[in-house]
């Protein structure tokens, strides 16, 4: 520490912390605008937050993987490829 720090008496400490605290409501206060004013969508950061975790090394699990209910041809497409009952076996080489 600093002969400074250490020089300070408890009335001036007592209104530094009174000047942080101040500077840390109108802190938050402009966060809150901010946040009503233009709120961040869930997915924004569930990509921000896996980004983050990938770069500090997190090698994260998928626990579950639900696909969109969609009718247009990326479905069909989709049962078509988990349904191989059309398609038959793969033949298997001869040797």
């Amino acid at each position: 520490m600093s002969n400074e720090t250490s020089d300070l008496s408890t009335a001036e400490l007592a209104a530094l912390v009174e000047k942080l605290s101040k500077r840390v409501d109108e802190l938050e206060a402009e966060v809150a605008r901010i946040r009503a004013e233009r709120p961040v969508p869930e997915e924004d950061l569930m990509v921000i937050a896996a980004a983050a975790a990938a770069y500090m090394g997190y090698k994260g699990t998928v626990k579950a993987v639900s696909y969109a209910s969609h009718t247009g041809w990326s479905a069909a497409s989709r049962r078509a490829r988990t349904t191989n009952n059309s398609r038959g076996t793969m033949p298997v080489a001869s040797v």
